[in-house]
């Protein structure tokens, strides 16, 4: 189960197609706040996030992750920033992607980072 984590609507579901279309299972949250209710009711295995929402943005977001799940495999995500930068500001404990994201590379970072989807 992938967390998609994007407080722009129409974004967020466009990605959730790509990764169903891929065969994953995937729950949406627009804000920090709302993926951590979503992670303490269901069973992740991803997170995807991007960087700049508001309530709790994906920096706060990876810090409460890492006090509470430290293993879990996140892919933050950002049209503002240059990946370089979010790099340095998370010490390399989660993967960056640039928006537009390009469906084939996260699907390639994902299966780098989590199991493969279920067969149908």
């Amino acid at each position: 189960m992938i967390l998609l984590v994007d407080d722009e609507e129409g974004y967020r579901e466009l990605i959730a197609r790509v990764l169903t279309k891929a065969g994953y299972e995937v729950l949406q949250a627009a804000d920090g706040l709302e993926a951590l209710s979503l992670l303490e009711k269901s069973k992740v295995d991803l997170v995807i996030s991007d960087i700049l929402m508001p309530a709790l943005n994906g920096y706060a977001l990876v810090a409460r992750l890492r006090a509470r799940w430290p293993k879990m495999p996140v892919i933050l995500t950002t049209g503002f920033l240059s990946q370089e930068s979010a790099k340095s500001m998370m010490n390399g404990s989660v993967d960056f992607i640039p928006k537009p994201i390009i469906a084939e590379t996260l699907l390639d970072m994902i299966q780098r980072r989590t199991p493969p989807p279920p067969s149908h």
